[in-house]
């Protein structure tokens, strides 16, 4: 075969693009041109239809099924090495498991700077290094200060450090309460692993914020080792560059978001996974693949350990732990010196209106007195709040008009920034509009503000407390780069009295001097039409919770949580700070019902200008699907149905559940369904659809 292909010059191969036909295309390659063999995993160009795109090779074969004179060539090689064999693998994997084909799921993975064929001559050129960027250096002796780590933590960095050793696949779950030194205790662990030649760790966490603070930690920890960052609020140059530098193996250590888990990193010896329990580690776009389940195969397929944080697990990994598919690794007590769990106050609001406070704003007197006491002993205060904006909802009192969005079921949501003029958002689909000056329905010129938002809740307090310094941290304040940065560091300064912010203020932040935490409407989070509502708000909680008394500076600590539903088992179990007992009766409903972990769950989504044309598809494909022969039993299949938000960015949308106790069963019918659904769709065109595994919002 070697004779025939120095003779010929040319072979030929199959590559993978970005096209949803779930096939690979031939290529000739074309020895002398490229100048090296073919191998699989290489990064090329390719002439596809009319345009150039970019491709990887699967497979080499001795002949193609097509007429050899009409097989296009192989124009160009990226100046990479090839995509790591485990990348590979788990990229076909998750092409039969999200049935997407295997250029959706790699192609979109490399840096938009490595799909420009045009971009690769300056890709391979050094950056220049800009001068005046302020770059902080931190003392040598700061790098070397050695904590001490108490028993627990012990006992759980030696047993990594033994699964490390022998080279064998463990997924380990780290549960610890918010302040047990969970990331020191994983970067310890990774010191030792990081003492082989060459090693490569993943590091991953579920929200962009999150990077600055650990990379600093990591950056402290290991100050001679190459670390490098993947997430989407990079420029394009600088994730090429940092994505290069993982593929060829010179940085040590690889922090990201979601899309690390899909990096080539050659030489990966061992995974975390930062709050696994996150959603933010669900793709809603393109591929909806779980990066922390794609995680757990990569290590399952490199024979290395890996490692699931939380204080708070998802439902599924804790059942995994309790069922011994997972080992558990248990942090019950804070590592700060002094530091104290804070005291929780369930403050039924029913009652607090009873007793004669009407504060329109929402604020218990209890909270309020709080906030006084701790402005007086200049500690800080973190208030939460989920929802942006100043207000959910603008309404007319004269009529029933709201300010709903024409592209989506959705209120648009009052918006006043700072010294800028007032504005409607649309939260789902971006649109933006000027507030009318009377209302479209009837010319009432006075319309009201409905509910509260970080904004609103802002300009209160400043109300209330006029000498003190209040900080908003939410995704308005923080659109600007670095502007996140710059407003935790403030933070953690002491340059804030009252910081008020949505949920990215809950995760992984270590302030030293919050004493109190006051979470303010709640019970909004609470009753939804989504099973998992209750999971991700006792999540939440706990994680606002652990934000109070993480040092002696807080002294003695408080979270006051105010809800009109008192006895509703997310804040019943935070008040006795049980993660286990609310995991336990949350388990028992679900297996009672059939929910997952005890089933396996899909979504068939379709779109389209019409809702009625989004149904018939759907119920077509599923009256199809049924009558094949090969349909397999034990499916449970739900009615079409719209979608709770039917109309998005003008789209209408409908959906089917398949649900079933057996994955490879599961994966059977959704075969079979999306050939039924792709011959439908030819019928009917302009209707949009996908399939989703393993959906974490119905």
């Amino acid at each position: 075969m070697s004779f025939i292909k120095s003779l010929l010059k040319e072979t030929i191969v199959q590559v993978a693009v970005d096209t949803p036909v779930n096939r690979l295309f031939d290529y000739i390659w074309n020895h002398e041109h490229l100048g090296c063999e073919p191998r699989r995993g290489q990064i090329i160009s390719v002439e596809f239809g009319k345009k150039e795109m970019i491709g990887v090779v699967i497979n080499e074969i001795e002949k193609s099924n097509f007429d050899i004179n009409k097989i296009k060539r192989v124009t160009d090689l990226a100046p990479l090495p090839l995509l790591s064999e485990d990348l590979m693998s788990m990229a076909e994997f998750a092409s039969s498991y999200y049935l997407k084909s295997i250029g959706e799921i790699l192609i979109p993975s490399i840096p938009k700077h490595w799909r420009q064929k045009e971009k690769w001559e300056l890709l391979i050129k050094e950056k220049r290094i800009n001068k005046k960027a302020k770059i902080k250096v931190i003392k040598e002796s700061e790098y070397q200060k050695e904590i001490e780590l108490n028993k627990e933590q012990t006992t759980a960095v030696e047993e990594l450090e033994r699964s490390s050793k022998k080279k064998k696949f463990n997924c380990y779950l780290l549960q610890g309460v918010t302040g047990s030194g969970k990331t020191l205790t994983y970067l310890r662990w990774l010191s030792k692993v990081l003492e082989g030649d060459q090693t490569q760790v993943l590091i991953m966490v579920p929200e962009i914020n999150l990077t600055p603070q650990l990379e600093e930690s990591i950056r402290s920890a290991f100050p001679e080792l190459p670390l490098i960052v993947l997430h989407s609020g990079l420029t394009d140059r600088t994730r090429a560059d940092n994505w290069a530098q993982a593929s060829k193996g010179h940085a040590r250590i690889i922090l990201g978001t979601r899309m690390a888990v899909m990096a080539s990193i050659p030489n990966l010896c061992a995974i975390v996974v930062d709050e696994e329990h996150d959603q933010s580690y669900k793709q809603q776009e393109g591929v909806r693949y779980s990066a922390r389940d794609l995680a757990v195969w990569r290590a399952k397929k490199l024979e290395v350990p890996i490692l699931l944080v939380s204080a708070t697990p998802s439902l599924e990994t804790w059942f995994n732990a309790e069922e011994k598919k997972y080992k558990k690794l248990s942090l019950e007590q804070r590592a700060a010196k002094n530091a104290v769990k804070p005291t929780v106050d369930i403050v039924d609001l029913n009652l607090d209106r009873k007793a004669g406070n009407k504060n329109a704003h929402g604020f218990s007197q209890h909270l309020l007195n709080g906030i006084t006491k701790n402005l007086e002993n200049r500690q800080q205060t973190l208030i939460f709040i989920n929802r942006r904006g100043y207000s959910p909802v603008l309404n007319c009192e004269a009529c029933v008009w709201i300010s709903d969005c024409i592209k989506c079921s959705a209120h648009m949501v009052l918006h006043r920034p700072n010294n800028e003029r007032a504005t409607l958002c649309c939260h789902h689909c971006g649109l933006l509009k000027q507030i009318p000056k009377a209302c479209p329905s009837c010319g009432n010129a006075d319309l009201i503000p409905s509910g509260k938002g970080t904004q609103k809740v802002e300009e209160y307090l400043t109300q209330e407390f006029p000498n003190a310094k209040i900080l908003r941290i939410d995704a308005d304040t923080t659109r600007k780069k670095g502007s996140a940065e710059e407003l935790f560091g403030a933070v953690h300064d002491g340059q804030a009295d009252i910081i008020v912010g949505t949920q990215m203020i809950t995760k992984g932040h270590d302030y030293q001097s919050v004493s109190l935490v006051g979470v303010i409407d709640a019970d909004a989070s609470l009753f939804s039409q989504d099973y998992r509502a209750a999971e991700r708000l006792f999540a939440q909680l706990m994680q606002v919770t652990g934000r109070a008394g993480r040092s002696d500076q807080s002294g003695a600590s408080r979270v006051v949580v105010q809800t009109r539903y008192p006895t509703a088992a997310p804040y019943k179990y935070l008040k006795l700070d049980e993660v286990n007992g609310f995991l336990s009766e949350l388990c028992a409903e679900r297996k009672m019902v059939g929910l997952p972990p005890f089933s396996y769950q899909a979504l068939l989504h379709a779109e389209h200008r019409t809702l009625s044309s989004a149904i018939e598809m759907l119920k077509n494909a599923a009256t199809l699907s049924q009558k094949s022969s090969e349909w397999p039993s034990g499916i449970s299949m739900s009615d079409v149905v719209p979608k709770t938000m039917v109309r998005l960015a003008g789209q209408e949308r409908a959906q089917i559940l398949l649900e079933c106790t057996n994955r490879q069963t599961l994966l059977k019918a959704l075969e079979i369904f999306q050939e039924a659904i792709t011959s439908q769709n030819t019928k009917r065109k302009g209707v949009g659809w996908y399939i989703e595994r393993d959906p974490i919002m119905l």
